[in-house]
Order: C-alpha cells, then sequence, then structure tokens
C-alpha cells in the first residue's frame, strides 16, 4: 500500500479531534494491517518470553511438515520453502528475533536438502536450476547475518552452517553455482562463516 503524505493543515485538524474520535480512526486503520495487528499483539499483550514460543512453533511445523512432505518436484519444493520462508519472516516481521530468524532458515534449508538431496540431484538439471539459485542465495544471506551475530552466538548455528556446506557440496549443479556467486563451500564446511 503506497503512503501517502498528510498535508499539515489535515495533521491539525486531527490533532483537534476528541480523544474518542483519534482512538476510532486509529482502531479502523489498525485492522486494515494484519502485519501491524500481530505485531502490536506481541508487544502489547504478550510477555516478551512468548517470542521463544512462537519461535518453538514454527521450528516445528518446519522439522515435523518436512517429515510428512510428499516430494514431487524441485520446483514443488520451492513453492514450500518460500511458504515456509515468508512464515520465517512474518516471525521475525513480528518478534526482531534475529537468532531465530537465522535457526529457523537453517533447519528449513538443511531439512530440505537432507531429506530431498537424492531426489533433487536426479531431477533434470532445467528442474533443478530456480531450486538451487533460492537455496544459494539464502545460504549467501545467512552468512550475511550470521556475520553480524556476536562471535558466542556463533558456537550455537556451527553444526547447522557446516552441515549445510556439505549438502551443498553434494549437489553438482548448486556447488558451482555457490562458488561462482563467492560462497566459500569449505569454510562453511568448518562450520565458519568469516
Amino acid at each position: 500500500m503506497a503512503r501517502t503524505k498528510l498535508p499539515d493543515e489535515l495533521k491539525q485538524a486531527i490533532s483537534l479531534l476528541s480523544n474518542k474520535e483519534k482512538d476510532k480512526l486509529l482502531f479502523r486503520l489498525i485492522a486494515k494491517d494484519a502485519a501491524l495487528v500481530e505485531k502490536l499483539t506481541f508487544e502489547l499483550l504478550e510477555d516478551k518470553d512468548s517470542k521463544d514460543d512462537r519461535r518453538e512453533e514454527i521450528y516445528q511445523m518446519i522439522d515435523k511438515g518436512f517429515e510428512r512432505y510428499r516430494f514431487y518436484s524441485p520446483g514443488y519444493l520451492l513453492l514450500t520453502l518460500r511458504s515456509v520462508s515468508g512464515d520465517i519472516n512474518r516471525h521475525v516481521k513480528t518478534t526482531k528475533d534475529k537468532y531465530g530468524e537465522i535457526q529457523l532458515n537453517l533447519l528449513m534449508l538443511n531439512k530440505s536438502l537432507g531429506l530431498f538431496g537424492e531426489k533433487i540431484r536426479k531431477a533434470p538439471p532445467r528442474k533443478q536450476l530456480t531450486f538451487n539459485t533460492y537455496v544459494v542465495k539464502r545460504a549467501v544471506k545467512l552468512v550475511g547475518l550470521l556475520r553480524k551475530l556476536h562471535e558466542d552466538y556463533l558456537l550455537d548455528f556451527r553444526e547447522d552452517v557446516s552441515q549445510l556446506g556439505y549438502y551443498i557440496e553434494q549437489h553438482p549443479r548448486m556447488h558451482p553455482f555457490a562458488e561462482t556467486v563467492g560462497l566459500d563451500i569449505e569454510m562453511l564446511k568448518r562450520g565458519e562463516v568469516h
């Protein structure tokens, strides 16, 4: 939705409204933005520990969801990854959970590559292309996020980062693309991001 700049006269007129009228307008505007409703619910009604509960809910959804997923093709799996990624992004936008963003994305990539890596490798090259591109770009983004974290947190992700490096290396078409975009697979395999 495009933002409209409010004229100063309108701002002044709104400020003169009664609190009751302002509240009525505010409630109507907030109700039109589901993401804002979710964010305000989290910030105003939940305690800060609920961030961990929300993260755990998504973690379980990814963990159990991929176990039940029936593989059709890399394209269908990519649709699922994009949907899960949307859930992760909404969680991060609502809670500002940077740790969870990394943890959940690593889980999503590792779970999908671990369960379906062989089937992806057996798919025709043209069907692998978009999937491989998505995974590598997501891995590059994760490396960038990890580099921003404090060193102590990096230890939490070392094993998952290493696993991701090994999964990418095992894909004969994904690995060269990763190197082309500057993703150091050997570094990942060591569980490092620097």
